[in-house]
């Protein structure tokens, strides 16, 4: 059974409290009352409260600093942080490596997002004019070679056999130092 005091903190609509210094909970809303139904029950709905503890399991290094996770959210949702930067937002805040913050931000789209993604693409292309429809260039993408020369063939590749093995002496692997 979760625990609901650990799902009313997590929650990203409630995770600066009621007596939270320097946060404007006027601003803030202003902003709830022009997002969609829909969007507002993802910020108070318990099974994102759960989401979020799920992933601050996962990532154990991310669990003293899980509230801020549930902040970045709720500025996701609110379109105070451009969808793009979440893989950098959240490396940057929780303090994890940047492939780590993208397998984070990967999850939070795919798995809690996708109901709301409409919504919340037509709150950031408000916010991010011209920025929501940029795709920025993966790393897979080819560089294009000059048309007036031929690519230059790469040498063929030869594997030595047993070159993946460990230095144990050929064939012979030692299972008695791995724990």
């Amino acid at each position: 059974m979760p625990n609901q005091q650990q799902d009313f903190k997590l929650s990203p609509y409630w995770v600066d409290g009621i007596n939270a210094l320097n946060f404007d909970w006027g601003k803030f809303q202003d902003k709830i009352d022009s997002i969609s139904d829909d969007l507002f029950n993802l910020l108070v709905d318990e099974t994102t409260s759960e989401f979020i503890n799920k992933v601050g399991q996962t990532y154990a290094q991310i669990n003293p600093r899980i509230a801020d996770l549930s902040r970045i959210i709720r500025d996701t949702i609110l379109a105070d942080i451009y969808i793009g930067d979440l893989p950098s937002e959240i490396s940057n805040r929780l303090g994890v490596d940047p492939n780590t913050g993208r397998e984070i931000a990967n999850q939070i789209v795919s798995q809690l997002f996708t109901p709301t993604l409409d919504d919340i693409k037509k709150l950031q292309a408000a916010k991010f004019p011209g920025r929501i429809n940029q795709q920025p260039p993966t790393p897979q993408q080819s560089v294009p070679m000059p048309t007036d020369r031929p690519p230059v063939p790469l040498p063929p590749q030869h594997k030595i056999i047993g070159e993946d093995l460990p230095e144990t002496g050929g064939n012979i692997i030692d299972l008695r130092n791995q724990s």
